[in-house]
């Protein structure tokens, strides 16, 4: 056997495409209330259902946030995010998770520009349903680019966002997502979303697994009224 057959042999066995892949899909129903304080202070507080078609399960979500603007196209932000886990034939359980962010926002012309980095840290040292601890730490970095069709109030934008594990020092998820999202009036509007999501560099399971997942989210905010006075 010539030396570059067994080179090829050693790259192929190494290569993450020999590892094993499962795809699965997921439906996400989500509400939203967002209430504006001013044109710098927001509130929110998200509802959302999410629905295993593949793996049978139910996660309900709650997850409050609070979100701040000190200069303009730039605002700072946090969450608390708390999950009851339902799996079929397994007993439910409540976990939590925290997070913040630094997000930077521009609009030229008829484009919407976002860069935001984020800090998740999961709060139960409990399994996920892959046999993966949840006690992880990430660093999550994202882009969006969308067009606003103001004639018709209809945004449809792409973004994509990766997972750096802290604890294991890699990559291990991206996201990438193609989504619109139609005003309805100044305070009503509806979201609908394409996620494909990877999951790779796994822990106990050493499994990749593709996620197809379709998000219907609606969302009411009670808009900033400034007084006659500003």
């Amino acid at each position: 056997m010539s030396v570059l057959a067994v080179l090829m042999m050693a790259i192929i066995a190494a290569s993450p495409a020999a590892a094993q892949t499962e795809s699965r899909s997921h439906i996400y129903i989500g509400a939203g209330l967002e209430k504006e304080f001013s044109k710098k202070l927001s509130a929110e507080l998200d509802l959302q259902g999410r629905f295993g078609l593949t793996k049978k399960y139910q996660d309900f979500l709650i997850t409050p946030k609070i979100e701040y603007s000190p200069i303009k196209f730039v605002s700072i932000g946090a969450e608390y995010r708390a999950t009851l886990d339902h799996e079929d034939g397994e007993s439910s359980e409540w976990t939590g998770r925290f997070g913040s962010w630094l997000k930077a926002k521009w609009s030229p012309s008829i484009l919407k520009l976002e860069a935001r980095l984020k800090y998740c840290n999961y709060t139960e040292d409990t399994e996920d349903r892959d046999g993966n601890l949840d006690n992880k730490q990430y660093l999550r970095t994202k882009f969006l680019v969308g067009v606003k069709l103001k004639d018709i109030k209809l945004t449809p934008y792409i973004s994509y966002e990766w997972f750096y594990e802290l604890n294991r020092n890699l990559v291990d998820k991206d996201r990438l997502i193609i989504g619109v999202k139609k005003k309805l009036n100044k305070r009503n509007s509806l979201s609908f979303e394409y996620m494909f999501e990877e999951k790779f560099n796994r822990g106990k399971t050493k499994k990749n697994i593709n996620n197809n997942i379709f998000s219907l989210s609606y969302q009411y905010t009670f808009p900033y009224k400034p007084k006659e006075s500003e």
